[in-house]
């Protein structure tokens, strides 16, 4: 434990308490959506860990800690599940809790119920004694499988992600609205928070003995809490976001046997003459109903003949089609990213990353290129 520093005790409760009333008022938010109740939870487990170690901090300042051990407050069983469940949620809205899901958060009562015991007010106060006591090796053991807990559920957590965004790319030629980053972002944050947390506490026991902690330990349990009661707002005041909307456009049509070289044909055929791809929103299933297929079908042509998933193909037919423009010395009339809007981009980084990907270079290096190319064969003629 880090020396006691009543300014950064304060900071943590006063932050810590906010967000435990934010993730209520998350939870409690209308329209009344799964995913809120998920977040609201982890936003809560959270902001309690910090509590909880604003709380010693206090006790150690007045000689009081032992009290600590009838008041513990931490739920380390709680945030694994709550951070699956949650990325689970903004992932796959057609996913519903069921009542088996509930076994996942009885380890936090068994948790919660350990914590009132003798188990782990003996065990804990055996750590600081010369001889361990011997229930030390069970609430060690409570609290090495809360660890592990977490890590586990952070790893499928991040699978869901990379999950979802292969399944984004497969049906959306755009990914600034479909990607949800801002739902992402709690996710991120608080998974990755775990991992840098556990990685700092190893490197400062191992190679500097603990010597560190003063200079770490509450700034950055007080980081987390300010984070928590931004995220928490962030969610209470934002508009919700209806990705079943998004899914029921994608029901395909029925299935018809599959010629996958004649359904190339008939693809490439469309995006060379209408240009569909100039359309910002262009999705798999509106192709689809262009090409009378059905989505299945189109993304499995796409996948298999050109070696691509959805969003690679689009954006190459949109690369192309802005480096024509520029052939036709469009950039002297305006600025590069309007191009890019007319090929049917609709982000600077999306087209930037696509256009080195295809080409091997970034847009201006490119034209550069080109330029001197031209100016070369000028001067030779």
């Amino acid at each position: 434990m880090s020396t006691p520093s009543p300014v950064l005790s304060t900071i943590i409760i006063v932050f810590a308490l906010q967000a435990i009333l934010l993730s209520a008022l998350v939870y409690f938010k209308q329209p009344k959506k799964q995913s809120n109740t998920f977040l609201s939870l982890l936003i809560f487990f959270y902001a309690l860990m910090a509590l909880n170690i604003a709380f010693i901090n206090v006790l150690i300042r007045f000689d009081s800690f032992p009290i600590f051990r009838y008041f513990q407050l931490e739920l380390l069983y709680g945030i694994g599940p709550a951070l699956y469940f949650y990325t689970k949620s903004i992932s796959n809205p057609n996913f519903r809790f069921k009542k088996r899901d509930y076994l996942h958060f009885l380890p936090v009562i068994i948790e919660f119920i350990f914590y009132r015991t003798a188990f782990y007010r003996l065990g804990a106060e055996g750590m600081y004694q010369a001889q361990q006591h011997p229930y030390t090796k069970i609430y060690l053991a409570e609290q090495w499988l809360g660890i592990i807990s977490i890590s586990v559920y952070t790893l499928f957590t991040f699978k869901l992600l990379i999950k979802h965004q292969d399944w984004l790319k497969q049906h959306y030629s755009n990914l600034d609205k479909q990607s949800l980053n801002w739902l992402k972002l709690p996710v991120i944050f608080y998974a990755f928070f775990w991992i840098a947390w556990n990685i700092l506490k190893e490197l400062d026991r191992i190679i500097y003995e603990g010597s560190l902690k003063d200079y770490y330990f509450l700034p950055t349990f007080m980081g987390l809490a300010i984070v928590s009661v931004w995220i928490a707002f962030k969610s209470y005041t934002m508009p919700p976001v209806n990705q079943k909307e998004k899914l029921k456009k994608l029901k395909p049509k029925a299935d018809r046997p599959i010629n996958l070289s004649e359904y190339a044909k008939k693809i490439e055929l469309l995006m060379t003459t209408e240009k569909p791809y100039l359309n910002s929103d262009l999705s798999l299933s509106e192709l689809a109903n262009q090409l009378e297929m059905n989505t299945k079908q189109l993304s499995q042509t796409i996948n298999s003949c050109f070696g691509k998933n959805f969003y690679e193909f689009v954006n190459q037919y949109r690369v192309g089609h802005f480096i024509e423009k520029v052939k036709a010395s469009e950039q002297e009339k305006f600025t590069l990213l309007s191009l890019a809007y007319d090929c049917g981009f609709k982000s600077k980084s999306t087209f930037n990353d696509s256009f080195k990907k295809i080409t091997g270079t970034t847009p201006t290096e490119y034209i550069k290129k080109m330029k001197k190319e031209s100016e070369s064969m000028h001067s030779v003629d």
